[in-house]
């Protein structure tokens, strides 16, 4: 009788060891035969979810019904592989030589039984050897081994044969799908389909206040915007709602909102944050964002405070901003006393990084002229954040009355302004009736003036509000200036109000016909405002300017405005505002003088005037010819005759100059008959066809006519007293243009155009607008054509 044991060892090469090979690859089969039944149902419940997946099934149900199929398929096939491999276990040796045995027709076990053991002599070194040989012996002496192929037996399991069917919709769907196969059936699990068809579109609206224009993001754009921008997420084409996560410090926005595949979302960003769109389990879009803050605005006295000739209150100031200052106004309160504080708006042209400008205000009319006050200057800026100077005392300017009876009349107004007691109203009241007394000795022939004081007395009695004091205070105003004489005043006001209005308009982008007819107001304003001058001349010499003192004629005023107007058409709109201000300040200090000027307006000095301007519009068409000669040199299509024609033309003007000087018998400078000599040889080139000549010509003949309008601007200068350019005027360019052409060189740094720079501005403004109403151009372009025009 023998006894189980394990299998024996074979030895490397042996036929028992191919016989081993044999017994595995039979336990495969039969392992195989097992599992493969036991997969029926699940296989079958797998496959046809493959296949509806292939035919793409699921794409139009909605997540929650897909995710709801998908879930039962997988409990079912989960359940069906449970109930089949609950007995399951894998196959043995001895079952694996068995089968062997059976495939191959042997009798009587010779592999299976190669595993008995001795029943006697175990541990008997020469009987187990003996036994091994025996055993290996018996291996050898098998024949010819035959494995059969498995036989799971499936028919058993499946006798409807729907295994069939459902390998059939298997190779129909990954025939319909083709090269989509492994995508659809991906999508069958995860719904990434949906999330392969959502895009995501997002961009940044900075804050209006910034003048920055959107910002479109791409996935995994980093990027720094201002704080307070607006985060704008468009998602198309999602299956269903997509997810929003923000991780920032500041509050939790609402998430996306929308349906039919159209989702939108909106996040204000005040941090820094990391945005994430997800759909269908997948991220679609994500941006880092760094959120820049809005840094409060500065602002300065630019020197003390001042009063110009006319007792006008002068302020100065620097503003600046990282965005823009939107106001500056300045804050006037009496020094040490009580009272309503004056608001003031310093009018800036528009919303601007840095402001440098001064603000002229009259004041002479407020209860508060003549006092110590404190001024503090406050800017601020798009954010509406503010910044305030230290106070500044200061004595406001005040109109001198020389009648005691405005004098006193104006005293008592800053004590009703100054104290809101009624025991000073009374205290008021009663030197109104002082002042009244004995009406037939002290206001004869002035009965209108004695009832508006009583009548002032009588409402300062009776009054109860604030707004009824107010009116007593300009009641006494107006008493007070009819006892004076008046009219430069009123017209010195009219002309600032004017100033204010053309500031605004520059501002806010006036059409040009709105300009200008303010420009003509303003214009009669200035006659008015002179003729009021003339009419009440100065009281003494000493009011009279000092000899050399600068002069002005109505001529340089009107150049002045004319040089506004030209800027605002060039849309240079900044520009124009600072030469109105510069105006303003002219106005502000000017004085009538009664001497004869000097000897300015000569015909000499007139003819050198005349030929600077000629010799800069002359530099303009030589440099423009310049350029086009350059073009040629570079590959350009150019026609040299036409080229020499145009460098003729510019000869024969520069010898009317050289004619027009010696008419007035002032000696050319030299260096216009040099600019004469190198014209008329860039002339011989261009018409010899040698490009490169004719340049090193024309900039021989640039520098010499730059040359030569320097020299007759020192004679100009000379000849009018003027201090000599490199002194004052050192920022003056050789023509003395730098208040521009036909503006007086008054220093003030605005640099107005001349005509050939006009002409290049107006012509790209025509350009713009152009393109601008070609509305088939894209969007982008046409937002950007609409940005530039908002300049001009």
């Amino acid at each position: 009788m023998t006894q189980y044991s394990g299998p024996s060892e074979f030895q490397t090469g042996s036929k028992a060891e191919h016989t081993e090979r044999l017994i595995l690859a039979s336990r495969g089969a039969l392992l195989w035969e097992r599992v493969w039944p036991a997969l029926w149902p699940a296989s079958a419940i797998a496959g046809v979810f493959v296949a509806a997946a292939l035919f793409d099934l699921f794409s139009p149900l909605p997540w929650a019904v897909h995710a709801l199929i998908l879930a039962g398929a997988i409990t079912g096939i989960g359940l069906c592989l449970y109930f089949s491999f609950q007995n399951f276990r894998l196959p043995s040796w001895s079952e694996g030589a068995r089968r062997l045995e059976r495939s191959s027709g042997l009798k009587h076990r010779p592999i299976s039984e190669a595993g008995d053991a001795m029943a006697v002599g175990s541990g008997d070194p020469i009987a187990e050897e003996l036994w091994k040989l025996h055993v290996n012996a018996l291996l050898a002496s098998v024949g010819k081994l035959a494995l059969a192929w498995p036989s799971p037996g499936l028919p058993k399991r499946d006798p409807r044969a729907l295994r069939f069917v459902v390998l059939a919709l298997v190779a129909l769907g990954i025939a319909f799908a083709g090269w989509d196969s492994a995508q659809r059936v991906w999508a069958g699990f995860n719904d990434t389909s949906a999330a392969t068809r959502a895009t995501v579109d997002a961009w940044i609206d900075p804050p209006p206040y910034t003048g920055m224009a959107p910002v479109y993001l791409t996935p995994g754009m980093s990027l720094a915007v201002p704080a307070g921008s607006t985060l704008n997420l468009r998602v198309h084409g999602a299956g269903h709602l997509p997810g929003l996560s923000v991780d920032s410090e500041s509050t939790p926005q609402s998430g996306f909102s929308g349906a039919q595949g159209e989702y939108a979302a909106t996040y204000r960003i005040t941090s820094d944050a990391d945005v994430r769109v997800r759909s269908g389990g997948r991220a679609i879009g994500g941006w880092s964002i760094t959120a820049i803050p809005d840094k409060p605005p500065t602002i300065a006295f630019d020197g003390m405070p001042s009063r110009t000739e006319h007792q006008v209150l002068k302020i100065s100031f620097k503003a600046s901003d990282d965005y823009g200052v939107t106001q500056v106004r300045a804050i006037i309160t009496p020094h040490g006393r009580k009272g309503k504080p004056i608001v003031l708006d310093l009018g800036i042209a528009g919303p601007a990084k840095t402001i440098a400008q001064s603000s002229y205000n009259d004041l002479t009319a407020h209860p508060y002229a003549g006092l110590e006050v404190d001024i503090v200057l406050q800017a601020v800026d798009g954010l509406g954040q503010v910044a305030s100077t230290a106070p500044v005392t200061f004595r406001l300017p005040a109109r001198v009355f020389t009648t005691p009876l405005a004098r006193a009349l104006i005293e008592q107004r800053q004590n009703l302004a100054t104290g809101n007691s009624d025991q000073e109203h009374s205290r008021v009241v009663r030197m109104l009736d002082a002042l009244t007394i004995a009406p037939n000795q002290f206001f004869i022939n002035q009965s209108g003036v004695y009832t508006g004081i009583r009548a002032a007395r009588w409402a300062l009695a009776g009054a109860t509000y604030p707004e009824h004091v107010q009116h007593v205070e300009d009641l006494l105003w107006q008493i007070a200036i009819s006892l004076e004489r008046g009219g430069v005043l009123s017209a010195a006001a009219e002309l600032r109000r004017l100033q204010e209005l053309i500031a605004q308009a520059l501002a806010q982008g006036a059409p040009q016909e709105v300009i200008d007819a303010l420009l003509q107001r303003y214009q009669d304003a200035m006659q008015r405002y002179i003729q009021a001058l003339a009419e009440n001349p100065p009281q003494n010499a000493m009011d009279q300017p000092p000899p050399g003192t600068r002069t002005l004629s109505q001529k340089d005023l009107q150049d002045i405005l004319k040089a506004i107007q030209q800027l605002n058409a060039a849309g240079d709109r900044d520009g124009a505002q600072k030469l109105m201000a510069l105006l303003q300040t002219l106005l502000e200090n000017l004085k009538l003088s009664s001497g004869s000027g000097g000897n300015a307006d000569t015909p000499q000095n007139r003819a050198m005037g005349d030929a600077i301007r000629k010799l800069g519009e002359l530099m303009g068409k030589q440099r423009g010819l310049l350029d086009k000669t350059f073009k040629g040199r570079q590959g350009e299509h150019v026609d040299p005759k036409a080229l020499q024609s145009e460098q003729n033309d510019i000869q024969k003007q520069l010898n009317d100059v050289q004619k027009g000087l010696g008419d007035q018998k002032i000696p050319a400078p030299s260096d216009l008959g040099r600019a004469g000599s190198s014209m008329g040889q860039s002339g011989q080139e261009l018409g010899s066809n040698d490009l490169n000549g004719s340049s090193v010509d024309q900039k021989n003949a640039l520098d010499a006519l730059r040359s030569a309008a320097n020299d007759l601007s020192q004679r100009l200068a000379k000849q009018m007293g003027q201090d000599k350019p490199g002194d004052e005027g050192a920022d003056e360019d050789p023509l003395g243009r730098e208040t521009g052409r036909g503006v007086p060189n008054l220093g003030n740094g605005v640099k107005v155009p001349g005509p050939s720079e006009m002409k290049r501005a107006h012509d790209i403004l025509m350009e713009l607008r152009r393109r601008a109403a070609e509305r088939g151009r894209p969007q982008q372009e046409l937002d950007y054509i609409d940005r530039l025009l908002r300049q001009f």
